[in-house]
């Protein structure tokens, strides 16, 4: 990615990180990389806050714009974050802008399907999943992912009504399942669900 991270590296303040994040927004946008929403990021960083999430699975990395916004709420605990995409060209422009803020010790990246990747994570080992991926494998994640998760957690699965088409397995599966979530109307453009014990 062309993005000068330079002035993160000296100084990571909260200006720096507003035009970081605008930068990515920006090349997101050129390069019609579908990053979410403004208003989404702010509703999962208030939960990841209020949920004193430490250890945080992403299933689909992007060019990184979710990811930071996430690292920015993160960084004022101990915790970890692992986020697996599909594709290489994302994969490799987050492990650069990884490197260049020096934070490989808190962030994994997977390169591969998550559908593969998912049952080789220890198990109880997430507080906060977030699923933004796919969207006919989001049952398959959400099932695969539900060992992993600790005692109490949360997973969000983005663009659930505008892509339900896709997604009938999910809700038959939470259906069969008994399973109890909300469909929040966060984004004009796409409600997210939340699914939480």
């Amino acid at each position: 990615m062309q993005v000068n991270l330079k002035l993160i590296i000296i100084n990571f303040s909260k200006l720096n990180r507003k035009l970081f994040l605008k930068s990515l927004r920006d090349y997101g946008i050129k390069n019609t990389i579908p990053n979410i929403s403004d208003v989404n990021v702010n509703f999962l960083v208030d939960l990841i806050k209020i949920s004193k999430t430490k250890n945080m699975l992403e299933i689909w990395t992007a060019n990184w714009f979710s990811w930071i916004n996430f690292w920015i709420e993160l960084e004022k605990v101990w915790w970890k974050l692992l986020s697996i995409d599909f594709s290489e060209k994302s994969h490799l422009e987050a492990l650069e802008n990884i490197k260049e803020v020096w934070l490989e010790s808190t962030i994994s990246l997977i390169l591969w399907n998550a559908l593969d990747e998912i049952p080789k994570l220890q198990d109880n080992s997430y507080d906060f999943i977030f699923i933004d991926w796919m969207m006919r494998r989001s049952k398959d994640f959400l099932e695969l992912s539900l060992p992993k998760l600790k005692v109490w957690w949360i997973i969000i699965i983005d663009d659930v009504i505008k892509f339900r088409p896709k997604m009938v397995w999910l809700w038959e599966y939470l259906e069969e399942n008994n399973i109890e979530f909300n469909v929040l109307p966060i984004d004009i453009d796409d409600w997210v669900m939340m699914i939480v014990k």
